[in-house]
């Protein structure tokens, strides 16, 4: 059995949790989750583009390419989710 670094084990991990959070991105129908989960998609495969081997890299810049086309496509209907629009005043002030 031979001991990995810490190094391939993060660019590893970097790069298939970038995909699984594209995955949950997709499936949720809230669009302000789709963004977050697509924003940080973005961000974990930072790791594996910069330090992973060439099929890591060419997979984290699709997966870097398909996390920024979904938080762009989503950031519109983001900021118009209902759920934002709410009046959040706590219940113990009076105006």
């Amino acid at each position: 059995m031979n001991r990995g670094n810490l190094r391939d084990a993060a660019t590893s991990g970097g790069f298939w949790l970038a995909w699984l959070l594209l995955a949950a991105a997709l499936l949720i129908p809230a669009p302000a989750a789709g963004f977050l989960l697509g924003f940080l998609a973005v961000t974990c495969a930072v790791l594996p583009l910069a330090f992973g081997s060439r099929w890591q890299r060419l997979g984290a810049l699709v997966a870097l390419l398909a996390g920024v086309a979904l938080a762009a496509s989503l950031a519109g209907k983001a900021q118009n989710d209902p759920y934002f629009k709410k009046d959040r005043t706590p219940s113990h002030q009076t105006d």
